[in-house]
């Protein structure tokens, strides 16, 4: 064997084994990994950034190319509110979606605008209040349920609504302290508060006064379990109060306001 035929095959080895160490590396960077579509912005012509709500890693932004295309792969597991096992490439600077599969969409075909917006808020809310990486299997799981009770009718919609932004921010840490008045500690109490309840001395006139029907509300959605949450079912006067409570709340704890909110608040929701 001359000295050029012995060049050429060490060459080629080394082009395998090049290849053979890619193909690792590519493999390697692929990571299966379960999610909501909470955000769905379109791309030039055809493509589209998500962002996930991940369980175990969090938010995540993903980028899927040429989903628009209704001959894509990528077409159904690209739509917002979709929930599926995704298997996305992190191995550049952000990820790209490689393949889907659909464990549940929500509102297919639904021309309920009044469950659209509320869907749409709750996205919003899920995407402004956690932060990229920040693992939350909890809120995730909750916000999967949320999206499941509006999409089933297991309630009125807007029972749903105060639900969900009121134990949203109990999840985050954001308990108001239901025992007794947070500022005297006078068990007799008739106010809401943000932080707390609150005895009728030490209330100020943007705290919320309660029924006793109202008060076994609050605790109820704060301490009740996800599975059952969203059935729970109150009288029109405990949901006027529910709905101040819930507002109060997320002013005070958001410090924003939400484009969404906005939208369901010019629906008549009943």
């Amino acid at each position: 064997m001359n000295i050029r035929a012995i060049l050429m095959r060490i060459s080629l080895t080394k082009i395998c084994s090049v290849h053979i160490h890619l193909k690792r590396v590519i493999e390697m960077s692929k990571q299966k990994v379960r999610g909501i579509v909470i955000e769905a912005s379109n791309k030039g012509e055809n493509d589209r950034w998500l962002t996930i709500l991940c369980k175990d890693i969090g938010k995540i932004s993903v980028k899927s190319r040429g989903c628009r295309k209704p001959s894509s792969k990528l077409f159904g597991c690209s739509a917002l509110f979709s929930y599926c096992d995704f298997v996305v490439d992190d191995h550049l600077q952000f990820y790209q979606l490689i393949s889907g599969d659909p464990l549940a969409r929500f509102f297919v075909g639904c021309d309920d605008i009044r469950k659209l917006a509320l869907a749409n808020y709750f996205a919003d809310m899920a995407n402004k209040m956690m932060k990229h990486g920040q693992e939350d299997n909890e809120f995730m799981y909750f916000l999967l349920k949320a999206l499941q009770a509006l999409d089933k009718n297991v309630n009125d919609i807007r029972t749903i609504g105060y639900i969900f932004e009121l134990r949203s921010l109990v999840i985050l840490g954001f308990m108001p302290y239901m025992d007794n008045c947070i500022g005297c500690s006078d068990p007799h109490i008739e106010y809401f508060s943000p932080e707390g309840m609150l005895c009728p001395n030490c209330a100020k006139s943007e705290d919320v006064q309660l029924t006793p029907e109202a008060y076994l509300a609050i605790v109820e959605i704060c301490m009740e379990p996800v599975e059952s949450l969203f059935k729970l079912k109150y009288k029109s006067a405990v949901k006027k109060i529910l709905s101040q409570c819930a507002k109060v709340m997320m002013y005070y704890y958001m410090h924003t306001c939400f484009g969404t909110y906005n939208v369901t608040n010019y629906i008549d929701w009943y």
